[in-house]
């Protein structure tokens, strides 16, 4: 009997699944495939076990997740599996919270988890008065979503992922002399997460993620340079991220960039302030660290001053609905319902379903990113504008190992009407400067930064050199001030970007989409001067 080649890489990637899949979890995995994860009678019995000890200990409020987890990690040569499942319930008493949180999927272990974190609420307690009043949100009932991807990568063989890997390394070396694959990998994890509260709800979701780095490498003329394919940054895909992305015309692309930079003389920097073109990716950075989580309101409020920083838009009462966070050409929006997004979900992690909402519109702050206690801090603004208070659903944890944090949704920035991109918004610079690949430092509140990256001088609108060593200052609410040309819908970009909070740092992903931008008169420094 003739075995063809697919055949052998299918068997393959069964027998390696079973070989590293623990025997216990084996039924559960089967289980999940057939879905009917919401009509478990396991999953609800453990939650509900979790939920009525945490109750009856005195919780006025609680809930529980459940996550069952699958990281697939692949290399040029390897690839590696990891599971966990975890469980961790939250629990209010009088006004404060507790938590508790472990790897062991039992009824005694859901009840001893729902009593320690109405103890931890109580010794909490012992402080000063706090009230926690939570938004509305209308409980979900046996609520069910699987998050739709084009190819689930846990189906298809793992060999023939290492192969297709390799081939991207033989196509590059054939591309042109010179140039090689020095990285590339994939990472790819679906999650089973089960949500159920004190208030009625009850609702699963698989969640699916995906992400890879693709460095290339080009030597000519003893210049040598390397950069990475920007198509894998994290997003809510499957294989497809691989698959079904031109990533042959991306490396064709990137190497030439190489090669035309590298016809490009090497000058010292001048230092001075000049208009700035900045491309997609480092206008999106730039969103992220700035607005992004400046618009944070935990974190506007003071509450991440021990860990990941505050704000500096710090007053939300008085700054809604008038601060000029930037140029009236500037609207920012806020999602967790993208196709793809990193950061998109059906249901947050407190049972919410999201909603998109305007952060920045013509310029002026309109809202923050909440969850459902914080939504409650805003509403004498809401009621002013006859708005309910709700929750945007960005309440957030990894795996229930940890407890839910606000973190940033997808971001989304509106694109300019003329039709323009990178190259035509440089044609457009009589006299300034142009920057590529951005990578931007933030100081504690996120007001102050050096943005780095490859910088160009151009004249009458032709990159004529590119700047060694140099990067621009910027303050945030200026630089965004000083906008005054936008990238048109063809130019945008969505990039994948993780952020962390919380002590002990917690990290989540989400999507920014930006289209590249020009700025008025930055100011260009030499960070490797000497003094």
């Amino acid at each position: 009997m003739s075995v063809s080649r697919r055949d052998f890489l299918k068997l393959g990637a069964a027998t390696a699944s079973l070989a590293v899949l623990p025997p216990r979890l084996l039924g559960l995995r089967g289980a999940a495939r057939a879905g009917a994860l919401a009509a478990d009678p396991d999953r609800r019995a453990l939650a509900m076990r979790a939920l009525d000890a945490a109750t009856g200990s005195g919780a006025s409020y609680a809930d529980v997740r459940l996550t069952h987890d699958w990281v697939r990690l692949f290399g040029e040569k390897d690839f590696g599996d990891i599971e966990s499942m975890e469980v961790g319930v939250r629990a209010l008493v009088q006004g404060y919270w507790g938590f508790a949180s472990g790897p062991v999927w039992t009824p005694d272990e859901m009840a001893r988890l729902g009593r320690e974190a109405v103890h931890q609420a109580k010794t909490n307690a012992l402080g000063k008065t706090r009230e926690v009043s939570l938004a509305p949100a209308p409980p979900v009932r046996d609520g069910s979503w699987v998050m739709p991807v084009d190819i689930d990568p846990f189906e298809i063989s793992p060999l023939e992922v290492i192969d297709y890997l390799r081939s991207l390394g033989i196509f590059t070396a054939h591309v042109k002399h010179g140039a090689n694959v020095d990285l590339v990998e994939g990472t790819f994890s679906k999650q089973d997460k089960t949500f159920a509260s004190s208030e009625g709800s009850y609702c699963t979701q698989r969640l699916y993620s995906g992400s890879g780095r693709l460095l290339l490498a080009f030597e000519k003329d003893r210049r040598k340079d390397s950069r990475q394919v920007d198509l894998l940054t994290v997003s809510s895909v499957g294989w497809e991220l691989f698959a079904k992305q031109p990533i042959r015309e991306a490396i064709r692309s990137v190497i030439d960039a190489m090669e035309e930079d590298m016809k490009l003389p090497v000058k010292a920097v001048d230092v001075g302030r000049y208009d700035t073109v900045i491309d997609a990716r480092g206008v999106g950075t730039l969103l992220d660290e700035t607005l992004g989580r400046a618009t944070e309101l935990d974190r506007a409020l003071g509450y991440e001053a021990n860990a990941g920083g505050t704000s500096y838009i710090n007053a939300p009462m008085d700054m809604l609905g008038s601060y000029r966070a930037g140029a009236p050409v500037l609207a920012v929006t806020g999602n967790r319902s993208a196709a793809g997004g990193a950061a998109t979900v059906k249901w947050d992690d407190e049972g919410v379903a999201p909603d998109d909402f305007t952060i920045v519109n013509d310029g002026v702050l309109a809202d923050f990113q909440t969850t459902r206690e914080s939504a409650h801090w805003l509403e004498p603004y809401y009621s002013r504008r006859n708005r309910p208070v709700r929750s945007h659903g960005c309440a957030t944890a990894d795996s229930a190992i940890d407890a839910p944090l606000q973190q940033p949704p997808n971001l989304v920035m509106r694109p300019g009407k003329d039709a323009r991109d990178f190259d035509a918004l440089v044609a457009g610079l009589e006299n300034g400067i142009a920057i590529a690949g951005l990578g931007v430092d933030l100081d504690f509140q996120h007001l102050n930064g050096l943005g780095t990256g490859r910088i160009y001088e151009v004249k009458k609108g032709k990159k004529v050199a590119m700047l060694g060593g140099g990067g621009v200052l910027f303050r945030a609410p200026e630089l965004w001030k000083g906008l005054y040309a936008l990238g048109s819908s063809a130019s945008a970009r969505r990039f994948g970007r993780c952020a962390q909070k919380g002590e002990p740092a917690q990290a989540a992903c989400h999507s920014v989409t930006a289209v590249p931008a020009a700025f008025k008169q930055l100011t260009l420094i030499d960070p490797q001067r000497k003094a």
